[in-house]
């Protein structure tokens, strides 16, 4: 019968069932693990604060070297 919805083979492909989403694929970078208050241990990059010192402090101690040379 032409008009009978009910074939015995499908025309459509069948469809795959959802898959897991998984939130590994967005995530880009990791957070840090959470710390304890009284944990003391160094975080993993160094402080920048001690090699600024080091640059500004380095042309006033050769600038005073200089000039007591000089004196």
């Amino acid at each position: 019968m032409p008009l009978c919805r009910h074939s015995t083979s499908s025309t459509l492909p069948a469809r795959p069932g959802p898959t897991a989403v998984r939130l590994s694929h967005y995530v880009v970078t990791r957070r840090l693990a959470p710390r304890s208050a009284n944990d003391n241990r160094r975080p993993r990059a160094a402080p920048a604060w001690p090699w600024a010192i080091v640059i500004v402090a380095a042309p006033t101690l050769t600038a005073a070297l200089i000039l007591a040379q000089l004196i």
